[in-house]
């Protein structure tokens, strides 16, 4: 048996991962996380539900500060917008976020009609026409 060899391989099973960040070569893919929503889930309605997807988002974005592995860029839509303003209880998630060179992009049609702006600089604001072809580029989407 050689080095290179796949030691499942000679027992006749093949190994290969659901879910790859890494292309072949290594190369590293385009990961784009979007979240739509203050929670995770679709817990409208269930007052304890919507208590849980919020804490859920809140675990979710305080994860990102030391993940080994993290998004290329954040996309923020619709009510996922609502997590960057200051009475959010994710706010404090996202200066480590940004501190991490994680891109995090803010669509501009949520903010125009929310009348608000993110107040920290780093976070770009974008048309949705152009977080759609981000979004249709990526390799691979998470969707919060």
């Amino acid at each position: 048996m050689s080095i290179d060899m796949d030691p499942f391989q000679s027992m006749g099973t093949k190994t290969e991962p659901q879910i790859a960040l890494m292309a072949q070569g290594d190369r590293p893919k385009r990961v784009v996380m979007v979240i739509e929503g203050e929670m995770v889930g679709d817990n409208k309605g269930d007052e304890a539900a919507e208590e849980h997807g919020r804490e859920l988002m809140l675990h979710s974005l305080r994860s990102l500060e030391n993940a080994r592995t993290v998004p290329d860029e954040i996309i923020l839509l619709h009510d996922g917008v609502k997590l960057i303003f200051p009475e959010s209880e994710c706010y404090s998630c996202w200066k480590p976020i940004l501190d991490r060179e994680i891109a995090v992009r803010a669509c501009n049609e949520t903010l125009f009609y929310l009348g608000r702006m993110p107040e920290d600089p780093r976070i770009s604001c974008e048309d949705m026409a152009d977080l759609l072809q981000n979004m249709l580029t990526a390799d691979r989407i998470v969707r919060l």
